[in-house]
């Protein structure tokens, strides 16, 4: 038999308190003793830096240091509003919240924090599907190495069955299991059931550590290097304290993924894990070398590389914490799309990240990495499906394929019953969502594969099924632009019954979105979900993907950072698909198509796969979106019935810039970021950030109009507005509501220390009154940039289209025409600006520049002096009424003057316009169709 090695998750039972069942203290007094008890059994040093971006609070919690608070992200800032390890486990908020949502969720979930609704659950494991899955929890487990006993796996089927018609269990691709359908009312039950038979859920998601893993086959792999089980039940209970939970290592920068590397066949994927040991000896002595830095996000694809350093074995622990707590002190905290480790490596430079995690060690140094590892690079990747023999005689393991990883109760029963048997009770999970029954003797190998549950879940799958992974998709997750795991079953089927694979089994991963959850740029063919254009012409977007090909796993592996095919509806998938496998992969097209078992055709669907319950209405369900800067109305009352004066919050577009929402199409918004050289302090650095500013002055333009500077972090910043965005300021009024408008500052991006907005402030104004009555050292919020249109290079525009996800360039303009009226003149004069103190620049322009009178005409001093300097602009007022002395026009914005101000419709000219919408909607479009100009030659910001 295979040598036993007690390898299930770790939790403490006895760890909660006065009848609880999360662990944790009494009371918040008690909560420094309870977290140094914890720590006191694992004798790391206690590393405090001084220049760290994080201190350690009284009660042993990690908290981001102020000057560090800027810039930030909403994750960041619901940590330091309430820190989620502290406050909903330990003190087991959480289990207040259960009990006070279970008489009625909705009517608890509208007057709820909904950070704590839908965020700080996930350091307990629960996970809130709010917009699929309404009131339903998937719940994370960790299992350390996919090892999992029958026992545990009958506990597991027994939640998933309380669940009814919603349940359902995913193998993932961290070796892991995630069960869904659990309602918030039932949390502490299941986790109370998890933990008394050794599992645990804690730090399972957002900013932690996720499952460790290690290789499926280990202990009875005939080409084991090391069996890894000991040291991945090691590292997950460090990281959990126990099943106490950790603060040491509970508030990360991101998430953070660990692995440890057992045989020849890289099943655990060192190159995308922030943390990978690699067995090596070195002088006699078992150790590992070690990788750092591999990831795949929206943003990038990374390979992890060679740190440069050793550990024997009985360091893997304090190397982990070394890592981790680096990661932790210097990590970014601030676009979330930059926080992943790999960025602190490239920012610290590989030698200053080594010698910060030699520090840490116990010994105070790192012994350089051993010359060569004991991975045997010759032994060809091997299939794990299927019956195999152990390196124990007599007896086998049964690799089981599971299309997708999707399993219900009856499943997870059923095996279990089968690890019983015919095996040793154990079941193990693997990072390609399939399961395995190790320690089947010989003789009982053929009863196993005639049990019901393997006709289901196939040992013998066709060439392409056999490789095929795919994430949630777009019926739990809020992200995913796709359906995939049937789509994916479906695909492989189809490929399978019109080609031949002789050269083996094609791994084909399918992920919904660009957050790759499943890593489609290590497989032969990545299917990345998206949205595009139709390809019949209609007008709208229909499901697509991006094609990924030629990524590899294993010694030497590769990502494929790009899609060799972007943008193909999934309608003109399956011809393309057979060409690459073809060319690509040596598949033959069969002279008959073989029957298609459409097994994926009676994939079982979950209740809540057939409808959505949505989103209750007091938190307002996403229905429209503005096509001018990417706003989502989410409704309190239906779009239709807004009045006709509705505008867009973020921009102001008139309420006919909206489009209505797909039903289940995820808000996209556009939020552009721009190149500063190196160094460059930015205040709002790209998408989703916020900065709040202290107003220093505020100056009197007119009787009505203010221009307001507000001081950015440093003298050094600059605020990070690409030319043409704008911001959103926010301010809360006396009654507690916040108020946001948008606003293009006047000052120039390249002026450091402040930024300023000319604001006309008008009587009753529910956000000009409050900007006009703060103090100079109050405090506004600002969130950046915004805005879907930006001048780009000399007489080239991008534009984002937030409904198709797409970005356009609209280039070769020679003349810009603009029009616009009373503060509509901020983003126009940005793009003066740049247009002219660009010496190589020739780009003419003509601005036409309305208000109701001359002392309501803002900026007009710069405006004539640049029009005075530079012969190629050309600026002309108009006014509603004016006295005599007045040398401008008078009267409204027609046809008539923009044919003679602005330029004459042609391929190289383009308008541009900002106002108020009765202006751009009731004038100027009008008179712009009358005079020849179509809907791509004007633009509005």
């Amino acid at each position: 038999m295979a040598r036993k090695v007690k390898t299930s998750a770790v939790a403490d039972p006895s760890a909660g308190v006065d009848g609880r069942v999360l662990p944790g203290a009494v009371e918040q007094k008690d909560l420094a003793a309870f977290n140094r008890e914890t720590l006191a059994k694992y004798g790391l040093p206690d590393v405090q830096k001084e220049d760290a971006h994080v201190y350690r609070d009284e009660d042993g919690y990690y908290v981001v240091k102020e000057e560090f608070h800027k810039p930030t992200n909403p994750f960041e800032r619901l940590k330091l509003a309430k820190d989620p390890m502290k406050d909903t486990v330990h003190l087991a908020y959480l289990e207040e919240m259960a009990k006070a949502s279970a008489e009625d969720f909705k009517a608890w979930d509208e007057t709820a924090d909904p950070d704590d609704v839908d965020h700080r659950m996930k350091y307990a494991g629960l996970f809130h599907r709010r917009k699929n899955h309404y009131g339903r929890y998937m719940m994370r487990l960790k299992l350390p190495n996919g090892v999992i006993t029958s026992e545990q796996t009958r506990y597991l089927a027994s939640v998933v069955e309380a669940c009814g018609e919603d349940g359902c269990a995913d193998i993932t691709t961290r070796q892991n299991f995630q069960l869904r359908g659990v309602e918030l009312k039932d949390a502490p039950t299941y986790i109370k059931g998890l933990m008394d038979l050794g599992m645990s859920t804690l730090q399972s998601g957002l900013d932690n550590v996720r499952n460790a893993t290690g290789n499926p086959l280990a202990g009875f792999d005939p080409h084991e290097v090391v069996d890894t089980r000991p040291f991945t039940r090691d590292i997950q209970d460090y990281v959990t304290g126990g099943g106490r939970g950790n603060p040491e290592v509970s508030n990360l920068g991101r998430k953070w993924n660990v692995c440890v590397v057992g045989g020849p066949d890289f099943f655990e994927h060192p190159d995308i894990n922030d943390l990978a040991f690699i067995p090596a000896d070195r002088d006699g002595v078992a150790g590992f070398n070690i990788l750092v830095g591999g990831f795949i996000s929206s943003a990038r694809a990374a390979e992890a590389i060679p740190l440069g350093a050793w550990v024997p074995e009985s360091e893997v622990v304090a190397a982990t914490a070394a890592v981790i707590t680096t990661f932790r002190d210097y990590g970014h905290r601030g676009n979330r799309q930059k926080t992943r480790m790999m960025w602190l490596i490239d920012e610290m430079g590989l030698e200053n990240f080594r010698a910060e995690v030699a520090c840490r060690m116990p010994s105070g140094e790192l012994a350089p990495e051993a010359p060569e590892d004991k991975i045997d690079t010759s032994i060809a990747r091997r299939s794990y499906l299927g019956v195999h023999a152990q390196k124990q005689p007599g007896l086998s393991w049964v690799g089981v394929c599971v299309p997708g990883g999707r399993l219900q109760g009856e499943d997870l029963r059923e095996m279990a019953d089968l690890a019983d048997m015919y095996g040793s009770g154990e079941l193990r999970l693997t990072v390609e969502q399939n399961f395995i029954i190790p320690d089947v003797p010989a003789e009982k190998v053929d009863a196993l594969l005639a049990e019901p549950l393997l006709s289901r879940f196939t040992v013998s799958p066709g060439a392409v099924v056999a490789g095929m992974v795919a994430c949630t998709g777009k019926q739990f997750c809020g992200f995913a632009q796709i359906e995939t795991k049937k789509s994916a079953y479906e695909t492989a089927e189809h490929l399978e019954s019109v080609l031949d694979f002789p050269n083996g089994d094609l791994r084909m991963i399918w992920t919904g979105c660009p957050n790759s959850c499943a890593p489609v740029q290590v497989a032969d063919i990545g299917i990345m979900g998206a949205q595009v254009k139709d390809p019949t012409g209609a007008k709208g977007m229909v499901d697509g993907v991006n094609i990924f090909v030629g990524g590899t796993v294993g010694p030497g592996g590769h990502l494929k950072e790009d899609p060799e095919y972007p943008k193909v509806a999934m309608s003109e998938m399956l011809p393309l698909l057979e060409k690459i496998c073809i060319e690509e992969f040596g598949a033959v097209r069969k002279a008959t198509p073989s029957p298609n078992p459409e097994n994926a055709s009676r994939w079982k669907i979950n209740k809540s796969a057939q409808y959505t319950k949505g989103v209750p209405k007091a938190m307002g369900k996403a229905t429209h979106i503005c096509t001018g800067c990417g706003y989502i109305y989410q409704e309190d009352k239906p779009f239709a019935s807004l009045s006709e004066e509705y505008v867009c919050p973020s921009c102001s577009a008139p309420k006919s810039k909206f489009e209505a929402m797909k039903e289940g199409e995820a808000p996209k918004s556009s939020r552009p970021t721009k190149a500063y050289p190196e160094g460059t302090l930015v205040a709002l650095p790209g998408q989703g950030q916020t900065v709040e500013l202290k107003l220093v002055s505020k100056a009197d333009v007119s009787a009505d109009t203010r221009v307001f500077r507000f001081a950015l972090p440093s003298e050094k910043h600059v605020l990070g507005l690409p030319v043409g965005q704008h911001v959103a300021m926010s301010l809360k009024g006396a009654d507690g509501v916040v108020v946001s408008r948008p606003y293009t500052p006047i000052s120039s991006d390249d002026e450091a220390g402040y930024v300023e907005f000319c604001v006309k402030v008008y009587d009753g104004g529910a956000m000009t009154t409050l900007l006009d009555a703060l103090a100079v050292g109050d405090a506004a919020t600002f969130e950046g940039p915004l805005g879907n249109l930006t001048y780009t290079d000399r007489g080239e525009f991008s534009v984002f289209n937030p409904v198709s996800g797409e970005t356009t360039k609209r280039a070769g303009i020679k003349h810009l025409g603009m029009v616009c009226g009373g503060t509509g003149i901020t983003p126009m004069l940005q793009v003066i600006r740049q247009v002219f103190k660009d010496v190589g620049d020739t780009t003419r322009v003509s601005l036409v520049f309305a208000n109701k009178s001359p002392a309501d005409i803002l900026l007009k001093a710069e405006l004539d002096e640049l029009a005075a300097t530079h012969k190629n602009l050309a600026v002309h007022y108009t006014v509603d009424a004016a006295d005599d002395k007045w040398e401008g026009s008078t009267g409204f914005v027609d046809a008539e003057m923009l044919k003679k101000h602005l330029p004459a419709a042609a391929s190289d000219a383009q308008v541009l316009m900002c106002g108020p919408p009765a202006m751009m909607e009731k004038a100027v479009k009008p008179a712009l169709e009358t005079l020849g100009f179509t809907k791509d030659s004007y633009m509005e910001f």
